[in-house]
């Protein structure tokens, strides 16, 4: 399969640039932005990177990516998932792993190869949106395949501590499902090769979509 990224050119805006040094700030916190957003998706993406066959992964806003650095471990009881006692990409049978997070000092170089999934959660909505169409392309321009997006449709409890923004919400882009929905099949049009998941947290719960791509037609 052909790994070439088609290059997108991204025109971040001044928000965005100014939000990723506020992100940078707040990651200096070693218990904030950890990664474990994942913890209610963990069963789910094992079917889903089996029934599509995905054996590389990118993770797209990883966060301190506790997950895959660690054993995994369901640090929120609520959630009734087993802990693991290997790190997630090993469970999920990923055999290529890439990590990226502009906001960290760890992972902050984009990768430069495709992945056959490529799974971005909590992200979008920490993003201006101004932004999202490009970054949105850029996630899709990652993809081999597939697709795992997870957004919020409320607010934080966490609020930016220091610049510009200080005491404003971390997320940015509040919108409900259906506003996300309508976005992403706008830009999947020309991503139609790839199978894109959506889910949408708020007080209500979790609501999903599946967008297809021209192979599952």
């Amino acid at each position: 399969m052909d790994n070439y990224v088609e290059p997108i050119k991204p025109k971040p805006s001044e928000k965005y640039l100014e939000l990723i040094e506020a992100y940078k700030h707040l990651h200096e916190d070693e218990t904030k932005f950890t990664g474990i957003s994942i913890v209610p998706f963990v069963v789910d993406l094992y079917s889903i990177i089996q029934y599509n066959k995905c054996k590389s992964l990118l993770d797209y806003g990883c966060g301190k990516a506790v997950g895959y650095t660690q054993n995994f471990k369901n640090i929120d009881p609520k959630k009734k998932i087993p802990n693991f006692n290997v790190p997630l990409h090993t469970y999920w049978g990923i055999e290529d792993l890439s990590l990226y997070d502009p906001g960290t000092l760890e992972y902050p170089t984009l990768p430069s190869k495709k992945s056959d999934l490529v799974l971005c959660t909590d992200v979008l909505e920490h993003i201006p949106e101004d932004d999202l169409d490009w970054i949105i392309r850029e996630i899709c321009s990652l993809a081999n395949t597939t697709v795992f997006l997870n957004v919020s449709c409320q607010l934080a409890k966490k609020t930016f501590t220091t610049g510009k923004y200080k005491g404003e919400n971390v997320h940015v882009s509040v919108f409900d499902h259906a506003w996300w929905v309508d976005k992403i099949k706008t830009i999947h049009k020309d991503y139609k090769e790839l199978k894109i998941y959506l889910t949408s947290t708020s007080k209500e719960g979790i609501l999903g979509t599946c967008i297809k791509g021209d192979k599952d037609a």
